[in-house]
């Protein structure tokens, strides 16, 4: 996601930064290598949010993919797009080839945000899908951070290509990951039908514990026929008998997307999942990830890197200490807590580009950084399978992502573009959509805290 953002006025020939050697005597330059690749404003645009435009695809497939084939081996495809996609981007010696490595990986990058949110809330016991569905964002603020500490020595003529490569690397280690320790979701094994292997994984899962397991399996079965009732045939039926515990029925007919956006029984879901998955994105965060380093020059022309990789380390360490409360204070004070600041923020980031303030852009910048992973960071994602009935995560997911993907795109297209033409003005563009952002989750948001199942969320609105 940040890959372009240190190293962009470098890789676009607006800027050079020498080597320890000469290019010429560099590996990339001795095999052939270009050292750059001119792009304008619109390019560099496209060559970023393309990435999105990928994203938006691979999201919006790849929840079929995971209902059909399983959460498991879902997860290799995007590990395969990630290493081909970063080697083309590595490897580019021309716009075009540029832009078909970015839709690559960000083919992987929508696969992986999906398959990640549905397999943690499915794993992840009740008292603790607020910390765990957090290190999903925690994860990728990491990534983020880690790319930017590599931009400290790989922005320069030389080595920029190797940060591009870095993701074909990661991807390797994730595939490996992935096929030695990951367990197939219990979840889609029930609805798969695979009854006692589904029940065998979360016994395991849950330490051993029986009665945790047989309720968690049971509050599958009273959630899914709920929704059967509603109008989705052929809901599984999950049974305890005896002493020992069977599960068995049909395997349960799968939600579409079509099924999940038109049919009224996952309209609160398909409400609250949009709208705050496409607010993330339109209360301006990407203007950031994506140029911060190219909105920071202008203003410390010789120390905008390192801030770019202190606003990362700040993300990290923020998203960690939010994940560890989320769960005690509550999704949605902490979502309007966040956007409430987020729009300050954006005021005092517009100002400080505006007056070329030093002081206003930092403390904008920072306080910005800091109160969006407090909230609107890491909850939109976990909220999704948490407002949804399980029988269609999966295709919430996908859509929500896919709503996500777009908005991303939007942001990363434009701001380059209105930021010439609006300078720091463009800011208050987010600071109206944090005031949205307010009405929304007031109103259209229910809190999931401490909630065991859709039934308990939604209240009387079921």
């Amino acid at each position: 996601m940040a890959e372009l953002n240190s190293p962009e006025l470098v890789l676009t020939c607006r800027r050079s930064q020498p080597g320890s050697t000469p290019y010429e005597d560099s590996f990339f330059g001795y095999n052939g290598f270009r050292q750059c690749i001119p792009m304008t404003a619109e390019q560099i645009g496209l060559a970023t949010s393309i990435f999105s435009i990928g994203g938006l695809v691979g999201s919006f497939y790849v929840g079929h993919l995971a209902d059909k084939h399983g959460r498991k081996k879902t997860s290799l495809l995007h590990c395969l797009l990630y290493i081909i996609g970063s080697s083309i981007n590595g490897l580019s010696n021309t716009y075009v080839s540029l832009l078909i490595g970015r839709f690559i990986c960000g083919l992987g990058a929508g696969s992986a945000l999906v398959i990640t949110s549905i397999y943690i809330n499915e794993v992840s016991p009740i008292e603790t899908k607020g910390l765990l569905g957090s290190m999903n964002q925690l994860s990728i603020n990491i990534g983020i951070l880690f790319t930017q500490l590599l931009s400290l020595k790989w922005s320069n003529d030389n080595d920029w290509r190797w940060l591009l490569f870095m993701g074909s690397f990661l991807a390797i280690a994730n595939l490996v990951v992935v096929l030695v320790y990951l367990t197939e979701s219990p979840v889609w094994l029930a609805n798969q039908g695979d009854n006692t292997q589904a029940f065998t994984v979360l016994h395991r899962l849950r330490g051993g514990s029986y009665t945790v397991a047989t309720d968690e399996v049971n509050s599958w079965k009273n959630q899914n026929n709920n929704s059967d009732r509603n109008g989705t045939p052929e809901s599984e039926t999950l049974l305890e008998e005896g002493n020992g515990t069977t599960i068995s029925g049909n395997t349960t007919r799968r939600v579409t997307v079509k099924d999940y956006v038109t049919l009224p029984e996952y309209r609160n879901s398909l409400i609250a999942s949009t709208g705050i998955l496409v607010l993330q994105q339109f209360d301006g965060i990407n203007s950031i990830i994506f140029y911060g380093v190219s909105v920071l020059v202008s203003i410390f022309p010789n120390h905008s890197i390192i801030i770019n990789c202190l606003i990362s380390l700040i993300n990290v360490v923020v998203t960690f200490v939010s994940a560890t409360i989320v769960d005690k204070l509550g999704r949605k004070p902490l979502l309007l807590l966040s956007v409430s600041v987020l729009g300050f923020a954006t005021v005092l980031m517009g100002l400080g580009i505006i007056w070329t303030n030093s002081v206003l852009s930092i403390v904008g910048t920072f306080t910005y950084i800091t109160f969006f992973a407090i909230g609107l960071g890491p909850i939109p994602f976990l909220l999704v399978g948490e407002v949804t009935q399980p029988i269609a995560k999966a295709s919430a997911q996908s859509w929500g992502t896919s709503m996500n993907w777009i908005a991303t795109f939007i942001v990363g297209y434009s701001f380059p573009v209105l930021k010439e033409w609006l300078g720091g003005s463009v800011y208050f563009i987010f600071t109206i959509m944090c005031g949205v952002s307010v009405w929304f989750i007031t109103n259209k948001v229910p809190e999931t805290k401490g909630k065991h199942s859709y039934m308990e969320v939604w209240g009387n609105q079921y």
